[in-house]
């Protein structure tokens, strides 16, 4: 509401500009009206820095709230009593002083006092509307309609019941109620606007709780139905994975991630250690694009590639009957918009392949895959599927911030790519050291299967 104050303010003082010097002629006591206009601009000068110190007081008082469990009730408010106070009766004062100040026949010259009260009713009329009593507001309005018909009575008293005059007296009341109305309405669509955004917080976080119960503790419980008690090195493995669950759950709960929030490359990284854990193998090929081009993938959008990597190397290690992986992370062109650019993860195996069934139904119909899509989708990204028995690629993709202007460029950006740190021994060279698949294999996918969802 501070703004809306602010502009009632600041656009009737521009019309009060405009209209003073059309009357400077016209005054009796110059004097005595420039006095008024100092008055008059001293008045706005206080409200200003009055509710815009409340302001501040609110903000911080605010900030206090989200660290303190205890909430007093009586809270700071922009407009408060005392605003409301000095607007209403400076418009009475101000109107009285047009006797003085004025000659009789000063109907006309009230104008820019009319202009400036019907702005005093607009701030009573929001104070109204965000607690202040309305009985202020009532009052207020009808003392300065009461003051304008007596100042134009006791000079001209046939002037009541011109046009002009009497649109002024009726329109103090009908201004006070649409403006109150007005602000009402817009207080309960913030209200209501607050909520459905926090409901929508709420499904978001259902969203990540469920994803985060599939990739981390729903697989670390399924590893333990299929863990042979005689190999240590799978009962460290499995220690090692129920730690990482522990700790991301306690992240969460503190923070509400899951995970510290870290550049595309970092987060390539976790998730190649992470399955390497899970005794699978994942060899990264990330290109110099993205080296160049990390800092414009939002922290919300790594975020999402991380829950999407996450499900696709588990169902690497669990249903593709194989223990290694390429995972090549690029940035591509983004066909949707031009110009544009995505970031493109492919998981690529050479395992058994998604059943003809979980192909032919689609990626919704794959229920670990299907989230991931969806969430995806809504921010314009996508995962796509090809698989055919000894190959398998999985495509996530996901838009990104626009590239900077040329000429703020990071000097020596060229295009290339870099090996990650965990390769794969023999297994790097060829076609896939080039980040792409072999001659005659599936183009545009990469890894995992769902079979077992």
């Amino acid at each position: 509401m501070l703004r809306i104050l602010l502009i009632f303010r600041l656009m009737h003082a521009i019309q009060f500009a405009v209209t003073v010097p059309g009357i400077a002629g016209h005054l009796a006591h110059r004097t005595g009206g420039l006095v008024l206009l100092v008055a008059v601009v001293a008045e706005s000068l206080w409200f200003t820095l009055h509710i815009v110190r409340n302001h501040r007081r609110v903000a911080a008082r605010d900030e206090e709230d989200r660290e303190a469990d205890d909430r007093d009730d009586a809270r700071p408010v922009v407009y408060d009593a005392l605003a409301a106070g000095v607007e209403l009766c400076s418009a009475v004062a101000s109107l009285w002083a047009c006797v003085v100040v004025m000659g009789p026949d000063r109907a006309q010259d009230m104008a820019p006092l009319l202009v400036l009260t019907t702005e005093q009713i607009s701030g009573a009329s929001v104070g109204s509307a965000l607690g202040q009593p309305l009985r202020v507001l009532l009052a207020g309005t009808g003392a300065v309609a009461a003051s304008y018909a007596a100042v134009i009575a006791l000079g001209v008293p046939e002037a009541l019941t011109h046009s002009d005059v009497l649109i002024g007296l009726t329109g103090y009341g009908a201004l006070a109620y649409l403006i109150r109305r007005g602000a009402l309405y817009l207080l309960q669509l913030a209200a209501d606007l607050g909520d459905m955004s926090l409901q929508l917080h709420e499904v978001q976080q259902r969203r990540l709780l469920a994803i985060e119960l599939h990739n981390h503790i729903g697989h670390t419980l399924g590893a333990f139905q299929r863990i042979d008690v005689t190999d240590t090195d799978q009962l460290a493995s499995l220690r090692t994975s129920a730690m990482v669950a522990l700790e991301r759950l306690r992240t969460f709960i503190s923070t509400g991630r899951f995970s510290a929030s870290v550049p595309l490359i970092g987060m390539v990284h976790r998730q190649v250690a992470l399955a390497a854990n899970d005794t699978l193998t994942v060899e990264p090929i990330v290109t110099e694009r993205v080296v160049g081009a990390a800092a414009r993938v939002r922290p919300y959008e790594v975020e999402l590639l991380e829950a999407a990597l996450r499900a696709l190397l588990i169902n690497v290690e669990r249903s593709a009957g194989v223990r290694e992986a390429l995972l090549h992370v690029d940035i591509v062109d983004d066909p949707a918009a031009e110009p544009g650019e995505q970031v493109e993860l492919v998981v690529t195996d050479e395992g058994a392949g998604f059943p003809p069934e979980a192909l032919a139904a689609g990626v919704a119909g794959m229920r670990s895959l299907a989230v991931h899509q969806r969430l995806l989708a809504e921010h314009g990204g996508a995962l796509r599927v090809l698989s055919v028995p000894g190959l398998t690629q999985v495509t996530l993709t996901l838009p990104i911030a626009p590239a900077p202007a040329p000429d703020e460029r990071a000097p020596g950006a060229r295009e290339g790519r870099v090996r990650g740190a965990r390769g794969r021994g023999g297994r790097g060279g060829g076609d896939r050291a080039q980040g792409g698949p072999q001659s005659g294999r599936v183009q545009g996918g990469r890894a995992r299967k769902d079979a077992s969802a």
